[in-house]
């Protein structure tokens, strides 16, 4: 009953009914058992009209309470730490940011999660034993059976630890390490752009171009861990040497570094990406054209995928990503342009609305996953 209810988040006796195969009388008893206990609490009734139930007063919904265990999540960035506690609903409890140069500082980095994990908790008046399972997000690559990053171009200070064990260690609670975009990937269709959606790509332009592929609702990680590197697809044989040692990568044409890079020549004083943002929402022909000029150039690379894949949305995500805007229109053409038309038409291509909260609440959606998992 209980890994129902957490399977679904919120749901109704009649959709335990459904899910267990248990008579109604059976369902009736042991959620009054459970509420009665603290393991589950009613949600507030919502409006019929929104749950799609008629007329009349909509069904209670039910919903797992704090005392069924907690999860965590962290989501580190090159330089800052988030964390978050929420309860096996997905319902969030706190969140904390803390600023932290995390590419080369690997201890120093995980004593301050580990100094945030227990804050967050004594603030929320819980302890240790509480959190079923915690998820760190980390922004490279990982080896999808040691959890190891191998990529020494990324978090160079990090490559060949243990990043989770450690931090294990430290916390004494499990720990599960994933990469940064499939994280934010999997905070979209949970909480953000993506909700409702099973088959996606959510891309994060930055200062590299990453994907998260989730099918059927799962995230998908490849043989090894390295699915979604959309930003190491040659473009051009003979292009700039890419940071993997690889010549015309998508990246050296479309990261926000390189977009920079082509605008300043148009400006007397340094750029940065929050004058690009700026120039963008000030509508600077210049800077649009540029922008929508990356946007093709990776929509070019995402029409292959979709034809291969077959999503039903693509989710752009990053700093220069802005609703109806210069990038995300560049992108939304060349899908149209390129993707066999069939394809074309049945993916929506949309902006992420999470911003920099994405990973870390893809952290919470797959420590819930993970909560079949031993404490």
């Amino acid at each position: 009953m209980v890994a129902a209810v957490r399977e679904r988040g919120a749901v109704t006796r009649a959709d335990l009914e459904r899910m267990t195969e248990l008579s109604r009388t059976t369902v009736a008893a042991l959620v009054a058992q459970l509420i009665d206990d603290g393991t589950l609490r009613e949600l507030p009734a919502v409006e019929a009209a929104r749950t799609g139930t008629g007329p009349g007063r909509p069904p209670a919904r039910l919903a797992l309470t704090e005392s069924a265990g907690l999860v965590v999540g962290m989501a580190f960035g090159h330089s800052d730490l988030r964390v978050a506690v929420a309860t096996l609903s997905g319902d969030l409890i706190a969140e904390r940011y803390v600023r932290l140069a995390v590419d080369n500082s690997v201890g120093v980095a995980l004593d301050t999660a580990a100094d945030e994990f227990a804050t967050i908790l004594r603030e929320t008046g819980h302890m240790t034993h509480d959190v079923r399972n915690v998820v760190v997000g980390l922004p490279a690559p990982l080896d999808r059976h040691t959890g190891r990053v191998v990529v020494n171009n990324i978090l160079p200070g990090w490559v060949d630890l243990d990043p989770a064990g450690d931090l294990q260690q430290r916390i004494h609670r499990p720990v599960f390490p994933d990469n940064a975009v499939n994280l934010a990937a999997l905070g979209e269709m949970t909480y953000g752009a993506g909700t409702g959606i099973r088959d996606l790509v959510f891309v994060k332009v930055s200062t590299g171009v990453g994907a998260g592929l989730i099918f059927d609702g799962n995230l998908y990680r490849g043989a090894s861990g390295y699915a979604g590197e959309l930003g190491h697809i040659q473009v051009e044989a003979n292009g700039l040497l890419c940071r993997c040692g690889s010549r015309g990568c998508l990246e050296t044409l479309v990261s926000t570094p390189r977009i920079i890079a082509t605008l300043q020549p148009m400006h007397t004083d340094p750029l940065t990406t929050t004058d690009v943002i700026r120039l963008l929402q000030t509508e600077d022909s210049g800077a649009a054209r540029i922008v929508g000029d990356a946007g093709r150039t990776i929509g070019r690379s995402l029409a292959d995928m979709c034809n291969v894949l077959n999503p039903e949305m693509v989710i752009i995500g990053g700093e220069l990503s802005q609703p109806n805007g210069a990038l995300a229109n560049g992108i939304r053409e060349a899908i149209a342009r390129y993707a066999q038309p069939s394809v074309a038409r049945a993916v929506t291509v949309t902006t992420a609305t999470l911003e920099n909260r994405a990973e870390l609440l893809g952290a919470i959606a797959l420590a819930i996953q993970h909560t079949g998992s031993p404490p």
